[in-house]
């Protein structure tokens, strides 16, 4: 099988079917403009595809990339672009020609010539996580049936994963993170103790103690104040959905000198999603809406975030009198805007949240 991709503005869109196909072909053809800005992109991508084929175990399931450069403003040069899809197969009804995104014009002209000759034509619905499969005598909608876990969306992206936290490590501390939070009031107060006069061992929570130092982590502060949450919170996914794959503790690298932390990271259906975690007394809401909304879009062009924080009223009031708020009415309407929840409570309800994650993420 060869695949044709032509690249464009969503990878959301291509990624999910060379994943799908990944193990048929033998060849997978990608088609770029040739602007500056779809040069770097293809370069960017191309990394991705070679850091993917790297990291598969098994050499049978590895495929051939080619390039095609096109001045999609000239007819000469699409038509030329179509006698090389042609040399790369030597049966034309092996060539699948992924049309979903790219520019229309190479995109129609491609459709045409490839269908008069055999060729199979891939409209992607990322939404319904389908495609319809088009040839000469009709269309077929087809259900993708592999769908990317973390690990491979990021390396398809063409991502650098630093560190994330091993599962047997999560399942073997599960049962002390869940009596930690059980309590999740109660638990921030401690907590907060955590500033550099506190000496663990002289506070009034001896039962928070002895589970942390059963598991090792009794003077690891980030760890006391941030990754208890963090991990209660991914068991809490794991425990009452179906994601493909979740994550927490994960640093990744965009590019050289610039990484992002995420807190919990699920992938469902080829959508990756992030939620971002905060057991504090107040934060600044519009800060943390801009950062969300920036690396969200870093992950996944249709990907959404949530952002939780527990622990503070929404509006308080200061001894001077005057109200400090977490997120104002705009800070909810630019999240809205931008695909990131704010899920905000001064006491945490597990029922209500889980219900805003299902009707957020799944629905």
């Amino acid at each position: 099988m060869t695949l044709v991709s032509i690249l464009g503005d969503f990878h959301s869109s291509i990624l999910p079917i060379s994943y799908e196909f990944k193990t048929q072909m033998d060849k997978h053809i990608i088609i770029y403009d040739d602007a500056k800005c779809d040069v770097k992109r293809a370069g960017h991508y191309l990394e991705g595809q070679k850091a993917f084929l790297a990291s598969l175990n098994n050499r049978n399931d590895k495929y051939e990339i080619e390039t095609i450069k096109i001045d999609e403003d000239s007819y000469v040069s699409m038509l030329a672009c179509f006698q090389k899809i042609k040399q790369f197969s030597d049966h034309y009804s092996d060539i699948y020609l992924n049309a979903t995104d790219g520019l229309s014009s190479i995109g129609i002209l491609l459709t045409s010539n490839l269908l008069s000759i055999g060729a199979k034509v891939i409209a992607y619905d990322r939404y319904a996580n389908t495609y319809n499969l088009l040839t000469s005598e009709g269309m077929e909608k087809h259900y993708i049936e592999n769908n990317m876990d973390i690990k491979s969306h990021l390396l398809l992206k063409g991502y650098t994963l630093k560190s994330v936290t091993d599962k047997s490590e999560l399942m073997q501390r599960k049962d002390a993170i869940m009596e930690l939070a059980s309590d999740l009031t109660r638990y921030k107060s401690y907590a907060t103790l955590y500033d550099k006069k506190f000496i663990p061992g002289t506070s009034d929570y001896p039962d928070y103690e002895k589970i942390l130092e059963e598991i090792g982590k009794l003077t690891n502060k980030v760890f006391v104040q941030g990754t208890v949450f963090e991990e209660y919170i991914y068991h809490l996914i794991i425990e009452n959905f179906d994601f493909d794959d979740v994550w927490t503790g994960v640093k990744v690298a965009y590019k050289e000198g610039v990484e992002n932390e995420f807190d919990v990271l699920m992938i469902k259906d080829n959508h990756l999603h992030t939620i971002e975690c905060k057991l504090v007394y107040g934060l600044d809401g519009e800060h943390f809406v801009y950062k969300t909304e920036q690396i969200k879009d870093y992950l996944d062009d249709d990907g959404k975030a949530m952002i939780l924080s527990i622990g503070a009223d929404n509006v308080v009031r200061k001894k001077n009198g005057k109200k400090k708020t977490q997120f104002t009415l705009g800070d909810f309407a630019r999240a809205e805007l931008g695909e990131v929840r704010i899920h905000q409570s001064k006491v945490f309800d597990k029922e209500a949240f889980l219900a805003d994650v299902k009707e957020w993420f799944l629905s």
